[in-house]
């Protein structure tokens, strides 16, 4: 093989090697905001039927901003917002029977409500670490979703522990996830301030409300809280698995 033949054949293989990579960046920028979807509707779904458990009334507001932010990342990105094919909410594998199976076991009690909260925030967080060091072009934007994740992670484990559950970590490493648990508020991209009541309730977010982009079902919602305080107490509060 002369020397022509064989940077041209290492030229198309590099190529090829940069269309693959480009291609799992795309699926997995995709799957956060999807990811992110799921979180918001998730949420508002459980808060219907759980009514009292604080983060689920707060936190669906966090995730409607949440989800802007990846839509633009996505925008950024020259990847266009997914939309599921008729009959299903997720175009990444896998999300439409996490959704329904998280749906179907938070519907059973308020336990199981706060526990399906807190497996999520685990596993979100998990993915969003990872993508700070896949897409450091965006590290900024997703280091504030982690931040705000964080937050809604302590909301629902005080909110589950608090009514006599358990949660061991499945995404994160064990001694990460207690750090977080034992941990302050952040600021993040809900402004800090994401699951709980106060004159500041997710100011970094003011006048962002609404539907936003993309597969997310009905609006963000008011911004106003209902009640205030921060005890274990029911109502007081606000703020995994394979395949998520």
């Amino acid at each position: 093989m002369t020397d022509t033949m064989k940077t041209t054949t290492l030229l198309i293989a590099c190529l090829a090697l940069g269309s693959v990579a480009a291609a799992a960046d795309n699926s997995h920028l995709v799957r956060l905001y999807e990811e992110e979807v799921l979180a918001h509707d998730l949420y508002v779904a459980l808060g219907k039927k759980h009514p009292d458990i604080r983060p689920l009334q707060n936190i669906p507001h966090s995730e409607a901003r949440h989800r802007e932010v990846m839509a633009d990342i996505l925008k950024a990105e020259g990847i266009n917002i997914p939309k599921p094919p008729e009959g299903r909410r997720f175009t990444t594998r896998g999300l439409d029977r996490t959704y329904r199976q998280w749906l179907k076991e938070g519907r059973r009690s308020e336990v199981d409500a706060c526990r399906v909260g807190v497996r999520l925030e685990d596993h979100d967080i998990a993915d969003l670490r990872a993508a700070q060091k896949d897409f450091p072009q965006h590290k900024e934007a997703l280091a504030n979703l982690e931040a705000a994740s964080n937050n809604h992670l302590r909301a629902f484990h005080r909110n589950l522990t608090g009514r006599g559950g358990k949660y061991e970590a499945e995404a994160l490493p064990a001694a990460d996830f207690k750090a977080i648990v034992d941990g302050e508020m952040q600021r993040g991209a809900c402004g800090g301030d994401c699951g709980k009541c106060g004159p500041d309730n997710n100011r970094a977010d003011r006048g962002k409300w609404g539907r936003g982009p993309g597969a997310g079902k009905g609006p963000g919602g008011p911004r106003s809280c209902k009640g205030q305080g921060q005890g274990n107490g029911r109502g007081r509060q606000g703020g995994g698995g394979p395949n998520r």
